[in-house]
């Protein structure tokens, strides 16, 4: 139950935050907005300022702002989001992803002001303690997850050889003969053997087991310094991200994506909560993360996310004439299934791990 709670009230507040700045936007441009809701209906109480409702709703599920303009079929009034120039639309659309960043931004900056666990990537080394090499990442059926090894665990050794760099272990997976043996602390400080074999075609032209993997240490900073190094950490979370979701969408179209490289609402929860045990800096790190995943998978150009409504304004400056509202209409409704359906897809799949 805490652990739902605690997602709830993640998914509220970045929610929130995307649809606030949609909001500021369009009203920076004079655009009406109609409601501002937290939360899905049934509507539990509402009130009317200006020209606009905003209300909270029943359903903790984040939130929704309503642009008088933002459908195609809307009337073209003075102040509809269809009557204003268009880099004002693109500015209205892109505000949310915006606020998101930002977010993350003042997330991370928190974090290191508690003290947490950071990448040292771009961190001044004279201010990092305890500097560990870690596992971030699995690739769905490598021979490291075979063999047992989970993002999270601390790579001590690796055949009997201490390793301090993603380098150093690089090095000794590439020149490997036979098996080799990670020596590794897991996330419940228990120290296990796990033995792996190294295989070619992973990652061209050498030998690889399948995991990626950084140096975390500990981290903690005053208000300014933190603020300037979440900055930093915030530009490397985005562009990672960016590139994962890049490698991703690649690999759909050469035939290797995985349903086991996407986590839906029930997976998340899992790692928000699993996050909030370990403390609260290590939890504003991943609603941090969070964040800038909704901010970058909200920029891609699909029907019925802002990047798509984006790239629709894009092609109307191009071409200097409106789109059909029918095509746009009939473009956000089909688009809007697939995501509803991927949703539901993921969501059983994370359940099915769950009870499994």
């Amino acid at each position: 139950m805490s652990t739902a709670i605690i997602f709830l009230l993640v998914l509220t507040l970045l929610v929130f935050i995307h649809e606030l700045g949609h909001f500021l936007a369009a009203r920076l441009f004079k655009i009406r907005v109609d409601e501002f809701a937290i939360g899905f209906p049934p509507r539990l109480f509402s009130w009317v300022w200006g020209k606009t409702r905003y209300a909270i709703n029943l359903l903790p599920l984040g939130g929704y702002v309503k642009i008088y303009g933002e459908n195609a079929d809307d009337a073209k009034t003075p102040d509809s989001m269809l009557s204003k120039p268009r880099w004002q639309q693109a500015v209205v659309l892109v505000a949310g992803v915006t606020f998101n960043i930002l977010l993350a931004w003042v997330l991370l900056s928190g974090s290191l002001m508690l003290g947490t666990k950071v990448s040292t990537e771009a961190m001044p080394a004279d201010q990092i303690k305890n500097p560990e090499l870690t596992i971030v990442m699995v690739s769905p059926g490598s021979p490291a997850e075979k063999a047992g090894l989970k993002p999270g665990d601390r790579i001590l050794e690796v055949s009997s050889i201490p390793t301090q760099t993603p380098e150093e272990v690089q090095g000794i997976i590439a020149s490997a003969e036979n098996s080799i043996d990670f020596k590794v602390q897991r996330a419940n400080d228990s120290v296990e053997i796990v033995p792996v074999t190294p295989e070619e075609g992973i990652v061209a032209n050498k030998k690889a087991v399948g995991i990626s993997m950084d140096v975390y240490a500990e981290f903690k900073a005053g208000f300014f310094s933190a603020f300037y190094n979440g900055a930093k950490q915030t530009y490397h979370l985005t562009i990672n991200t960016a590139v994962g979701l890049g490698n991703f969408v690649k690999s759909i179209f050469i035939g290797e994506a995985s349903l086991k490289q996407v986590s839906g609402p029930v997976g998340i929860a899992g790692v928000v909560g699993e996050s909030a045990k370990t403390g609260f800096a290590s939890l504003l790190v991943i609603a941090a993360i969070i964040s800038a995943n909704l901010a970058v998978i909200n920029l891609v150009p699909f029907p019925a996310l802002d990047g798509g409504r984006l790239l629709i304004v894009l092609i109307e400056s191009i071409i200097r004439r409106d789109v059909s509202p029918k095509v746009q209409l009939w473009l956000n409704a089909v688009g809007f299934l697939l995501l509803i359906t991927l949703m539901i897809v993921v969501t059983v799949k994370d359940v099915f791990v769950l009870v499994n």
